[in-house]
């Protein structure tokens, strides 16, 4: 099957590889050595393991160092290795000082965003690339969130957003609540995999592009808009939400595309 290729155009990166399975373990006679894992990364994709069987809940302690050493047949700076692990992908919480240790913590898409954005930087990927992928991805989140029966949970949910009045709101909770409105679709999409991955590339798209121009500035068209696309989910109507959603990320594109030309064909920093 013929490989493809990346457009010439854009800043030249790492080539991307899709080698499933060839992580850890290579077939045999395979070309492609590949690396066992560490014990620190199995002791701490089985605590993932652990955390998920056992129910535990955001705040939920971990069991005594000890413990875990015993439980997982490890020695302690790989049991503490594999915390770290976990710690720097938001997934835990390490208390430090007396009844301190390992605490659950909730689901940050922006730890995936910031592991992703370091493939983003590796790969030659741009911010105008960012851009286009928020503008394939959420649209149809849009209309499938409008699809949603339950219209009083809809009107709950979307209901702050209908005639949403900047000027009666303090700087920096507008710019939340601006940057919120899509977070929101995300979660309401019922969706694991594409709340993570919409809310991780809406992380980027906030924390590395909308900086460079105060959204809030704009606050009253941006309001317009999601009172329009919040009206269209609330009333069941999919394909208005999507087309709603698409156009409203197309015009900011344009807006940062004709303010910071360069800065959407710069190659995307790791966070």
């Amino acid at each position: 099957m013929p490989r493809a290729t990346r457009a010439s155009s854009g800043p030249r990166g790492l080539p991307i590889v899709y080698r499933p399975g060839a992580l850890f373990s290579a077939r045999a006679g395979s070309p492609r050595a590949a690396r066992p894992p560490k014990a620190s990364e199995t002791t701490a994709a089985t605590i993932v393991s652990d955390i998920v069987a056992g129910g535990l809940e955001v705040g939920d302690r971990l069991p005594p160092e000890s413990d875990m050493i015993a439980r997982y047949g490890v020695s302690r700076e790989s049991l503490r290795e594999a915390l770290r692990l976990l710690e720097v992908q938001g997934l835990i919480t390490l208390k430090r000082g007396p009844g301190g240790g390992p605490l659950v913590s909730a689901l940050n898409a922006g730890y995936l965003a910031r592991t992703a954005t370091l493939y983003f930087h590796l790969s030659g990927a741009t911010y105008d690339e960012l851009f286009e992928t928020w503008e394939i991805l959420e649209p149809p989140l849009s209309a499938k969130v409008a699809r949603i029966e339950d219209r009083q949970l809809k009107q709950r949910v979307f209901g702050p957003f209908v005639d949403y009045d900047p000027a009666s709101h303090e700087h920096d909770e507008v710019f939340v609540d601006l940057t919120n409105f899509h977070a929101v679709i995300a979660d309401l999409s019922g969706n694991h995999v594409l709340t993570l991955l919409s809310q991780a590339v809406t992380h980027v798209v906030v924390s590395h592009v909308l900086d460079l121009h105060d959204p809030v500035s704009a606050g009253t068209e941006l309001a317009h808009s999601h009172t329009d696309i919040a009206n269209a989910i609330i009333g069941g109507h999919a394909t208005k939400a999507a087309a709603l959603m698409e156009g409203h990320i197309r015009e900011i594109t344009e807006v940062y595309r004709r303010h910071f030309p360069e800065r959407m064909r710069e190659t995307i920093a790791w966070m």
